[in-house]
């Protein structure tokens, strides 16, 4: 842990938060990381879309139900008509996971993206141009700087280029495990590449994120992109890599 972010009390474990707009490569990433661990014997618990979600055993986030199909959809479609509130309200939504989060006990904890981050970056991205012109309100601001010391959470945000994006875009099409965000992000590449910029811009600014451009990287580069302190947590500085499940 960072000491100048003194987290709560989590058994020497380490909490690792990866962060990705649609088609970014999370679980993947997340799946490399757990299997290494597991090789070097440390128990990993893995949650989803916040500090405080309840333990998820799944390996991907695909095939969603009709439920979550329609709120993407009800997000995306109305985001415009309040994408300037909407900070506010993921003010609210931080300060509340935070509330309620409560590190495991005796074990690392991955937590496969933060959905109130992603939604940040979708409203900064149909009012800005610009990382340089982003201009956070106050209580948002300090609300997003309380994340890293009250989680201790080390964090890492995954970049990928727009033509990576359409292809996996093509392979989910295939599998057809397709959602709303995932055509979303896939239809217009300058808006894409704007979102994914402000949510790097978010995880390195309020999270020291270590940025991974994760174009279709093989585990073990997926693995020797982590901090080195953390890699030997995990032991694979001098292990050999297992591959990943797709």
């Amino acid at each position: 842990m960072k000491t100048s972010h003194p987290g709560p009390p989590i058994d020497n474990s380490e909490i690792l938060l990866i962060l990705g707009t649609d088609l970014a490569g999370k679980d993947h990433f997340a799946n490399v990381v757990t299997d290494a661990a597991a090789v070097a014997g440390i128990r990993v618990e893995r949650r989803r879309g916040r500090f405080s979600a309840r333990p998820d055993t799944r390996r991907t986030s695909e095939g969603k139900g009709a439920v979550k199909l329609c709120l993407e959809w009800l997000f995306l479609a109305t985001l415009p008509l309040y994408c300037r509130l909407l900070p506010y309200i993921i003010a609210v939504l931080v300060r509340c996971d935070l509330r309620l989060f409560r590190a495991p006990k005796s074990v690392s904890l991955i937590v496969v993206s933060h959905t109130a981050l992603r939604l940040l970056a979708f409203a900064l991205g149909h009012i800005f141009d610009r990382v340089e012109d982003i201009r956070l309100p106050s209580v948002v601001d300090a609300t997003l700087r309380t994340l890293a010391p009250a989680t201790g959470a080390r964090t890492v945000v995954l970049d990928v280029d727009h033509e990576v994006r359409a292809a996996r875009l093509q392979e989910r099409l295939q599998r057809g495990t397709v959602d709303f965000f995932d055509s979303y992000m896939e239809k217009d590449p300058l808006r894409s590449e704007r979102i994914e910029s402000f949510l790097v811009w978010i995880g390195t600014t309020y999270l020291e994120a270590v940025r991974i451009e994760n174009n279709n990287l093989s585990d073990a580069e997926l693995l020797a992109s982590l901090p080195e302190d953390l890699r030997r947590r995990c032991g694979t500085v001098s292990r050999p890599i297992p591959p990943a499940p797709d």
